[in-house]
C-alpha cells in the first residue's frame, strides 16, 4: 500500500457506519484506541511514531448496532477497520476505555494483534467498593440503556461538573505538571464529543465490569501503570498482568491516570522498546 505521510481518511464500517482516522508515516501497522476524548489524546505519540510506524489512530463509532453490547461493538470495529485498510493484524495500542476495548479483543479475537500496549488500563471497572461491586456488578450494563435515554437531555454546564468530578477532579489531572496546550485538549476534545459516541465509550466501559478472559491472549503484551492512578490502583495492574501468558508491566511512580499525556517522552521511549524487542524477537 502507498500512502502519504499524514492524512485523514474516512473507513465504512460493517454496519454502514462511518468513522475517520488520523494516519501517519510508514512501516508496520500501529493502532491507537484513545481514550474519552478519542484520537486527539495521542498528540505527543502520533508524530513520534510515525517515524517508525503506519500510525492509525480513529476516532470510536457515533451509532449503536443493534442487539450488540456497546462493548463488542467497539471492539468488532478494530479487525474491521483493519481489514478496510488492507490489515489483517497489527501492534494495538490503547489507554482507559481503548484499553478496555483491547482487552475485549485480546479476549474475544486474539489473532488480529501482534503485540498490545495496554496504557493505565483495567482489570475491570468498578463504580462502587470491593464489597458492593462483587453485589451488584452485574446491574452495570443495565445503566446502558439509561444513559442513552439520560445524557442528550443533560444539560452542557452538568455534564463538565460530572465530567471533572468523575475523571479531571478525581484524577488530579489538573494538579499535575503537563503544559496548558494538555489540559485545553483534555477539556475542548471531551466538549466537542457528539452525545452518541461519547455514550458509545461510556456504554462500553459499563459493559467492562468483570476481569477478562485472556488466556488466548498469548502475544506481548505491556501494560503501562501509574502509581497514583486512582482507576486503577497497581495492585490491581499487577493481577491484569498475571492473566497475561506473556504479560509485562512498566509503572510510572507519582502520577495519574493520564501517563501519555502527563510524561509523553518516557512513555514513547518505553512503548517504542517494547515493541522493538517485539520485533526483533519475531
Amino acid at each position: 500500500m502507498e500512502h502519504r505521510l499524514d492524512e485523514w481518511i474516512t473507513v465504512t464500517l460493517r454496519d454502514g457506519a462511518t468513522v475517520r482516522a488520523k494516519v501517519a508515516g510508514a512501516g508496520p501497522p500501529l493502532l491507537l484506541l484513545g481514550n474519552m476524548v478519542s484520537w486527539e489524546f495521542w498528540y505527543n505519540q502520533i508524530p513520534f511514531f510515525a517515524q517508525h510506524y503506519r500510525v492509525i489512530a480513529p476516532a470510536y463509532r457515533g451509532q449503536p448496532i443493534p442487539g450488540v453490547s456497546t462493548l463488542d461493538a467497539l471492539t468488532d470495529d478494530v479487525p474491521d477497520l483493519l481489514h478496510a485498510l488492507g490489515y489483517e493484524q497489527a501492534l494495538l495500542m490503547g489507554h482507559s476505555i481503548g484499553a478496555m476495548v483491547l482487552a475485549r479483543l485480546m479476549e474475544t479475537k486474539p489473532e488480529v494483534a501482534s503485540a498490545v500496549v495496554l496504557a493505565n488500563g483495567f482489570l475491570q471497572l468498578r463504580l462502587l467498593p470491593v464489597a458492593l461491586h462483587r453485589l451488584l456488578h452485574p446491574l452495570q450494563p443495565r445503566l446502558v440503556p439509561l444513559l442513552w435515554r439520560l445524557y442528550p437531555r443533560m444539560p452542557w454546564f452538568v455534564r463538565q461538573l460530572t465530567a471533572f468530578g468523575f475523571l479531571w477532579g478525581a484524577q488530579l489531572i489538573f494538579l499535575h505538571h503537563e503544559p496548558d496546550r494538555e489540559k485545553r485538549i483534555m477539556f475542548y476534545s471531551y466538549t466537542d464529543t457528539s452525545d452518541a459516541s461519547m455514550i458509545m465509550r461510556l456504554g462500553a466501559a459499563l459493559d467492562y465490569h468483570a476481569p477478562p478472559d485472556l488466556s488466548r491472549a498469548t502475544m506481548p503484551v505491556l501494560v503501562v501503570s501509574s502509581g497514583s492512578d486512582h482507576w486503577m490502583h497497581l495492585w490491581e495492574a499487577k493481577q491484569l498482568v498475571a492473566l497475561l501468558p506473556r504479560g509485562e508491566q512498566h509503572v510510572f511512580p507519582g502520577i495519574g491516570h493520564m501517563s501519555p499525556m502527563i510524561v509523553p517522552d518516557d512513555f514513547n521511549r518505553v512503548v517504542l522498546c517494547f515493541l522493538r524487542r517485539v520485533a526483533a524477537a519475531s
